[in-house]
C-alpha cells in the first residue's frame, strides 16, 4: 500500500477515535462547559486528522506498523546453504505493477482472485483518493467563488452611521469591510485576507446593529473563517471518511455557540435579552451551502432553539469547571499524542551494510545452474535482517526464465518477529533484499528472476516452500530500471558499491 495512503487512514483513524469519544461525552459537558471550550476540542481533531505527527510507541503506529525491532544486517555467519530443486514461490512484487506480475505469472495460483484484487487496490489507491479529493476542492472552491462573484455584484455601501460603529467597536485597529446586500437575509463575515462583514439591506435599531457588528466582530478575532478553511480542507482531504459530515456539522454549530458566548458574557439580562431578539431577527430563511466558507450570524432556525437556551442559562464558570475544563483539554490532547498516526520507525530506516564485493566477485559465473558458485555468492551476502538466516537456495535454470530463489527462516530460540508479514518498500528487511538482488544479478550474468522467501520458524532440516508463506519476486528487468545495464556494475565494482550505498 502507498505509504501516502497507509499515513491518511491512520491520520483519519486515529481523528475519528477522537472524535467518537467526543460525541459520547458531549451530553455530559454539554450544559456545564463553557462553549470556547467545546469549540476548542474539535480544533485538536482537526489537527490530528492533518498533522503527521506521532510517537513511535503511539496506539495507531503499533497498529499499522507493529512494535519493529532494530534491524542490523549480518553474514551468514558459516551457514551452509543445501541446493535443493523447487517451483520458484511467486509472490507479488512491490516493485512491479499489478500488469507486470501478471505477466510474470504471480497470480496464476490465486484461485480467488484475492492477492490480484489487493495489489490492484495498493496500486490505484492513491490515485483515487487524488480524485476525490480534487473533486471535493474543486466543487468548495467553485462554490466559493461563485458566491463571493455573487455578493460583489449585489454589494452597496454601508451607511455613514453603521462604519463608524464598526470603527468604534473595532477601535480603528482592523481594516474590515461594511457592506449592505439585499439578497441575503442574515448577517456573515467572509475573507481572511481582506474580510468583508455583510448585513441585510434593511432598517436595523442601534441594538440589533451593535449585537450584530459584536457577533462578527469576535468571530473576525478568533480566526473562525480560517477554522472553517481548515474544516473544508481536512473534509476534502478525508473524503472517504463519513464520520467527516458530522464532525464539520459540529464544528459549525460549536463555533457559533462560542461566538454567542464571547459576545453575552459581560451583558445584562436586558442586553442578553436584546442579543437574542437579535438573532430572532436574522434568523436565515434558507441555509447556505456548505462550501460558502463564510460565518454567519443565525443559519439555521433548527439551531436558534439551542443557541437562546444557551443564552438564556448563561453564567460565569466556577474556578472548579475552568479547572476541570484545562484538565479535559489537556487530557484530549495527550489522547490525540498517545493515539498517534501510522509514520512508522526510525527502525525502518535500512542500516548501513558492507559487501565484500572483491571476496564476491572471485564467484562471478555466468550460469545460474553453476550450483557451488551460486552457493558461495548467496552465503556471501548480509542477512536481510538479524532474525533469519539462510539455510536452502533453489534453482531453476532448465528453461527461461532462469530462476534463483532463496530462502529464509527464523533462527531457532528467536522470538516472534513483531512485523510478520513484511510488506512495504520502507521495511529494513525489504531494502537489504533489494541490495541483495544487485548482486546477485551483477554476479549471475544469465538469472533473470530472485525470490526471497521467509517462513516464521525453523525448519525441520527439509525444504517445504509451502512453509514460507511470505516472499518477494525481484526481476532483472526491475533492477535495470534503475541502474541500466547492470553489466556495467559487474564489471567495475566501484560503481557497484556506489550504487549499494544509495539504496
Amino acid at each position: 500500500m502507498s505509504q501516502i495512503v497507509k499515513l491518511l487512514l491512520s491520520l483519519s483513524l486515529s481523528g475519528s477515535i477522537l472524535a467518537v469519544l467526543i460525541f459520547a461525552v458531549k451530553p455530559f459537558i454539554k450544559h456545564k462547559l463553557s462553549k470556547s471550550l467545546q469549540y476548542y476540542i474539535w480544533i485538536v481533531v482537526l489537527l490530528r486528522l492533518t498533522l503527521p505527527f506521532s510517537f513511535e510507541t503511539s496506539i495507531i503506529n503499533r497498529i499499522f506498523y507493529g512494535n519493529q525491532i532494530p534491524v542490523v544486517a549480518t553474514s551468514q555467519e558459516g551457514v551452509q546453504p543445501i541446493v535443493g530443486t523447487s517451483k520458484n514461490i511467486p509472490n507479488s512484487n512491490p516493485l512491479l505493477s499489478v500488469q507486470e506480475n501478471v505477466a510474470n505469472g504471480v497470480y496464476n495460483g490465486d484461485n480467488d482472485h484475492g492477492r490480484y484484487f489487493q495489489d490492484l487496490f495498493n496500486q490505484y489507491a492513491i490515485y483515487i483518493w487524488l480524485l476525490g479529493v480534487i473533486i471535493a476542492l474543486t466543487v468548495n472552491l467553485m462554490g466559493y467563488v461563485r458566491f463571493l462573484k455573487y455578493l460583489k455584484a449585489s454589494n452597496i455601501l454601508a451607511t455613514n452611521r453603521e462604519n463608524e460603529m464598526l470603527a468604534i467597536l473595532l477601535n480603528k485597529r482592523r481594516n474590515v469591510r461594511l457592506a449592505r446586500n439585499r439578497f441575503i437575509n442574515t448577517p456573515m463575515l467572509i475573507g481572511i485576507v481582506r474580510p468583508y462583514i455583510i448585513i441585510p439591506d434593511i432598517k436595523f435599531n442601534d441594538k440589533q446593529l451593535k449585537n450584530i457588528l459584536l457577533h462578527e466582530i469576535i468571530h473576525l478575532k478568533r480566526f473562525d473563517i480560517a477554522v472553517k478553511w481548515l474544516t473544508m480542507i481536512v473534509s476534502s482531504l478525508h473524503w472517504f471518511n463519513p464520520l467527516m459530515y458530522f464532525i464539520r456539522k459540529d464544528i459549525n454549530n460549536s463555533c457559533e455557540l462560542a461566538c454567542d458566548e464571547a459576545v453575552i458574557k459581560n451583558l445584562s439580562p436586558a442586553e442578553k435579552q436584546d442579543y437574542g431578539d437579535t438573532l430572532i431577527s436574522v434568523v436565515a430563511l434558507n441555509k447556505y451551502p456548505s462550501g460558502i466558507l463564510q460565518v454567519t450570524m443565525c443559519e439555521e432556525k433548527k439551531g436558534l432553539k439551542e443557541r437562546l437556551l444557551a443564552i438564556m442559562h448563561h453564567t460565569k464558570k466556577s474556578k472548579k469547571i475552568i479547572a476541570f475544563s484545562v484538565i479535559l483539554l489537556g487530557l484530549l490532547i495527550f489522547s490525540a499524542l498517545y493515539l498517534g498516526a501510522g509514520v512508522g520507525t526510525k527502525k525502518n530506516t535500512p542500516p548501513n551494510v558492507t559487501y565484500d564485493l572483491s571476496e564476491i566477485s572471485k564467484y562471478k559465473t555466468p550460469y545460474v545452474g553453476d550450483n557451488s558458485k551460486v552457493s558461495v555468492i548467496v552465503n556471501a551476502l548480509p542477512m536481510p535482517d538479524n532474525y533469519f538466516k539462510q539455510q536452502y537456495i533453489s534453482i531453476e535454470a532448465e528453461d527461461k526464465p532462469y530462476k534463483l530463489n532463496v530462502f529464509y527462516e527464523a533462527k531457532k530460540g528467536e522470538s516472534h518477529i513483531s512485523e510478520w508479514p513484511i510488506v512495504g518498500h520502507n521495511n529494513a528487511t525489504y531494502s537489504n533484499m533489494n541490495k541483495n538482488a544487485l548482486v546477485l544479478f551483477c554476479m549471475i550474468d544469465n538469472l533473470d528472476e530472485v525470490t526471497f522467501a521467509f517462513r516464521d520458524s525453523a525448519s525441520d532440516g527439509k525444504l517445504d516452500d509451502s512453509k514460507y508463506d511470505t516472499s518477494f519476486t525481484i526481476t532483472r528487468t526491475s533492477i535495470e530500471k534503475q541502474y541500466g545495464d547492470i553489466s556495467k556494475l559487474a564489471s567495475k565494482l566501484d560503481l557497484l558499491q556506489d550504487a549499494l550505498s544509495k539504496l
